[in-house]
């Protein structure tokens, strides 16, 4: 059964194939026709151009008569001109023509006048307000120059006192300084009967066991030096040292009455 329906459909499908061939092939025939129909109904290329060639023709035709007729237009033209250029025409506008310029110059003389006489005006009034501006500006020149003035010496006197002041507070500092350095000064110690020794070399000595025998020494006091010679004496026998046994007897407080040496403020 499957067999005869396969036929039948491939018939079918054959046939429509068949027809659309057929239904192309019509169309394609028809417009052919319709393409010949339209190519015989077209006019030929002398036909076209026909027309145009006729309207050439006549246009070369009628340019002789148009140049002859415009010549004729111009050569009228011209001899109105002429007829009009005559001598005495030629002198009434010569003669107008110098009356237009005599007006013109002397209007030209009377706007340059005027505009002199303006700028004249013009440029007094700006004179006298630069006199003016200068003047005033000199006489504020002169004000600020005095204000300054002022300013300045007022500034001078403040930095002099401001000098002096600072001159008496160093004046008062160094005095000050020099009491110290006075008060603290080993000189102050040999005012009060002491005395300063230094070897051959100026070096202080700060103890008797430093001084050989026979050393030279410089011995400084309050009033002037002095040189001397050390003793070649031993010095005297120091106490006996304690035994294990023995206590070190305490040595007696030594008192020592404070030196008045008055202020220094």
């Amino acid at each position: 059964m499957a067999v005869p329906v396969r036929a039948e459909l491939f018939v079918e499908v054959t046939t429509f194939a068949r027809r659309a061939m057929l239904c192309w092939q019509r169309a394609q025939d028809a417009r052919r026709n319709e393409l010949r129909a339209a190519a015989r109904a077209l006019p030929a290329a002398g036909e076209l151009l026909a027309i145009p060639r006729q309207r050439l023709d006549n246009a070369a035709a009628a340019l002789p008569r148009a140049l002859k007729a415009n010549t004729h237009a111009h050569f009228r033209r011209f001899a109105g001109s002429s007829a009009r250029l005559t001598l005495r025409v030629l002198r009434g506008q010569v003669a107008q023509a110098r009356q237009r310029l005599t007006v013109s110059g002397e209007r030209m003389t009377h706007s340059a006048r005027s505009l002199l006489r303006n700028r004249r005006d013009r440029y007094a009034g700006l004179e006298i307000r630069l006199k003016a501006s200068r003047l005033s500006n000199a006489q504020a020149q002169r004000q600020n120059i005095a204000r300054a003035h002022e300013r300045t010496l007022r500034l001078a006197e403040r930095a002099r006192r401001a000098l002096l002041t600072a001159l008496q507070r160093h004046q008062a500092r160094i005095s000050h300084s020099g009491q110290l350095l006075t008060a603290l000064s080993y000189r102050s110690v040999l005012t009060r009967g002491f005395a300063l020794v230094r070897d051959e070399h100026g070096q202080a000595v700060h103890a008797a066991a430093a001084i050989g025998p026979g050393a030279r020494l410089n011995l400084e006091f309050a009033d002037g030096r002095v040189g001397a010679t050390a003793d070649t004496d031993q010095p005297a026998a120091t106490a006996a040292k304690p035994t294990a046994g023995e206590s070190k007897p305490a040595a007696p407080k030594r008192v020592v009455k404070p030196v008045d040496q008055g202020t220094l403020f």
